[in-house]
């Protein structure tokens, strides 16, 4: 499958500082690519090298074909980003700052307006002045903007920022039709490791400017992952001298804790089978997005 996105040994340098060292990823149509690192990773300054607000010191970003530093303009127009926090004219209504940006663009009609006012929930609202709309609101006029023109990717910078859970659910929900009804390609970036565990497909760890590494929010879900496994069993005070004595078991609770590889697992359970003891439930624990983003950074330096 053609990537939407594809970033190629990206760098950027201000004065002598190396910024950026060297990024190389690719996002695909109808997934939810996430940036994942602290404040100052360097999240924002390569989405601002991908939307033309930087230049690029070397490598080059490809935008559905188009290339940032050689095509400019096409790559812009299959682009609809949020970078940071959207503004509008506060004065005017929704509806007018919706005008206003698709004359940026030909052939955006009234009807096109309207069906992306509807796709974002601000259909009621839409006629109001923009200065009494909540942030949440503010962030789905946002959205619905972005949306005018059909982009192939959508970037949105820290899209959850200052918003109540029932918004932040709201943009996870958008984001998953976009992908699943248009195959838009969508980049979100975040330090908030939770939400990128339940908005993301795939997510790239960054920090200090590099990309540490590029990995599946799925695979945290995934038996094959496992490194740890809690066996319910019957009558744990008779095993306690071999729990006590033997590497990689101990207690958690009334369960037995098996810290050791999965090829492993199945002579442990004989050794309890044969010690007589009932097994009646095996279940295994694999590492979450918190556990693994903390393991990488830390061989790093550090969050």
């Amino acid at each position: 499958m053609k990537s939407v996105l594809e970033l190629k040994n990206v760098k950027k340098k201000i004065g002598r500082k190396e910024i950026i060292k060297g990024i190389s990823l690719d996002v695909q149509p109808g997934e939810v690519f996430g940036f994942l690192g602290p404040n100052g990773a360097g999240k924002t300054t390569t989405i601002r090298m991908i939307v033309g607000l930087i230049g690029i010191t070397d490598g080059d970003i490809i935008v559905d074909g188009n290339s940032v530093r050689n095509n400019h303009g096409e790559a812009l127009k299959k682009i609809g980003a949020i970078v940071e926090n959207p503004e509008f004219y506060k004065f005017m209504s929704g509806y007018d700052n919706l005008k206003q940006y698709a004359r940026m663009y030909q052939g955006i009609t009234k009807e096109k307006i309207e069906e992306v006012v509807e796709f974002v929930g601000l259909t009621k609202s839409i006629h109001q002045k923009v200065k009494t709309y909540s942030l949440g609101m503010r962030q789905r006029l946002g959205l619905a903007q972005c949306l005018l023109h059909d982009p192939k990717l959508l970037i949105l910078d820290e899209p959850t920022n200052g918003l109540d859970p029932a918004g932040i659910r709201e943009i996870r929900d958008h984001l998953k039709k976009l992908t699943k009804e248009k195959g838009m390609a969508v980049l979100v970036s975040s330090h908030l490791l939770s939400e990128m565990e339940m908005m993301c497909d795939r997510f790239a760890i960054l920090q200090h400017g590099e990309i540490i590494e590029v990995q599946s929010v799925h695979e945290t879900q995934t038996e094959e992952n496992a490194s740890t496994y809690l066996l319910e069993v019957g009558n744990v005070a008779s095993i306690q001298n071999w729990i006590e004595r033997t590497e990689g078991i101990s207690l958690e609770g009334k369960l037995v804790k098996v810290e050791k590889p999965k090829q492993e697992l199945p002579d442990i359970i004989k050794v309890l089978v044969e010690m007589d003891v009932d097994i009646y439930t095996v279940i295994p624990q694999s590492k979450t997005l918190e556990e693994r983003f903390l393991e990488k950074t830390a061989a790093q330096g550090g969050y």
